[in-house]
C-alpha cells in the first residue's frame, strides 16, 4: 500500500548548523572565562647551557624574577615584573616581598654575556633584603 504525499527519492538530511553554533559557544565560552598567567621571561636573553638535568623539588609559589640583560659595552640592566630598576631599587623590591612572603623565592635569569659581577649584584641585593633562596636559570642542552 502506497502513501500520497510522501516519495521514495526524498532523502533525511541532518541539519548541522545548531550543533556547529553550540560548538562556536562553548569556544567563546571557554576563553572568556579561561585565565591566562603571563610568566616573567624575557625572550631575547640567551640563557647558559647545562649538560644535564637538575632534579628539584616543588618550587615555592610565585618566586621574584630578575632579569639581567647584557648591554653593549659589558654593562647590563635589571627587569623585575617588566620594570626596568637599579640595584638599589631591586634591593627595595626584594626586602618588600621578604615581608609579604618569609619564605620569599627568586629566581635569576642573566644573558650568557652578562659578566659574573652582574649576577653577583643581583645576589648581594639578595642577601641584603634577607632572602635566602636564590637560583640561577641555565638553558638544558638537547642530547646530552
Amino acid at each position: 500500500m502506497k502513501f500520497q504525499g510522501v516519495e521514495d527519492d526524498e532523502e533525511m538530511r541532518v541539519n548541522l548548523d545548531p550543533m556547529i553554533d553550540c560548538v562556536f559557544l562553548l569556544i567563546i565560552f571557554f576563553l572568556v572565562t579561561t585565565s591566562f598567567i603571563k610568566l616573567e621571561q624575557d625572550l631575547s636573553i640567551n640563557l647558559p647551557v647545562q649538560s644535564r638535568k637538575l632534579k628539584v623539588k616543588k618550587p615555592p609559589a610565585r618566586p621574584v624574577v630578575v632579569n639581567v640583560r647584557y648591554l653593549p659595552g659589558d654593562k647590563a640592566y635589571y627587569h623585575v615584573d617588566n620594570e626596568q630598576m637599579s640595584l638599589p631599587a631591586l634591593t627595595v623590591n626584594l626586602s618588600r616581598a621578604k615581608i609579604r612572603n618569609n619564605d620569599q623565592a627568586v629566581i635569576i635569569r642573566g644573558d650568557r654575556r652578562v659578566k659574573w659581577e652582574q649576577i653577583a649584584a643581583v645576589m648581594s641585593c639578595c642577601a641584603q633584603a634577607g632572602v635566602s633562596k636564590v637560583s640561577a636559570t641555565v638553558e638544558i642542552a638537547d642530547g646530552q
